[in-house]
């Protein structure tokens, strides 16, 4: 397959995953809030002030936590949602919005708009936010050290 070939498919994908994630006709997922903490943060990420949202358990005690690596759509409301449904089942979830130092890709339709703010974070930049957001588990009293995963979705 060419490189024209394979862009244009990768296009025609991204088009349609951007269209039905924000259909009129879809009801995304709503987990609620109940029995957790739910707080936005902001992470010391070198020189820049990274915000990331972080949904717990409301209980006493320490627990394990996952790091939510968001597509390229940015911590939006899925995103979020994910991370209230691992906090129901007893984590602490953080996803930190790596590509706000262009812009914020969330709440943006035009695909060729969330590709040029996604390309300009490198793979160093997002390894190290996501270094940044183990720093900040380490240091609350509510995260169980050494237990700690990421998971994250197509970028």
């Amino acid at each position: 397959m060419t490189n024209v070939t394979r862009r244009t498919a990768a296009g025609l994908f991204f088009a349609g995953y951007a269209a039905a994630a924000f259909s009129a006709a879809s009801e995304p997922i709503h987990t609620d809030e109940a029995g957790l903490i739910i707080e936005g943060v902001t992470l010391p990420a070198h020189d820049f002030a990274l915000p990331a949202y972080v949904a717990r358990p409301k209980a006493p005690g320490r627990f394990p936590a996952v790091i939510v690596a968001s597509e390229i759509f940015g911590v939006h409301d899925y995103i979020k949602d994910v991370c209230r449904r691992l906090a129901k089942l007893g984590y602490v979830a953080i996803a930190p919005a790596f590509f706000v130092r262009v812009a914020d890709p969330a709440p943006l339709s035009d695909i060729n708009a969330v590709i040029k703010i996604v390309g300009q974070a490198s793979d160093q930049q997002v390894m190290s936010d996501v270094g940044a957001a183990i720093t900040f588990l380490k240091a609350q009293a509510y995260f169980e050290p050494g237990r700690l995963a990421i998971t994250g979705f197509c970028s």
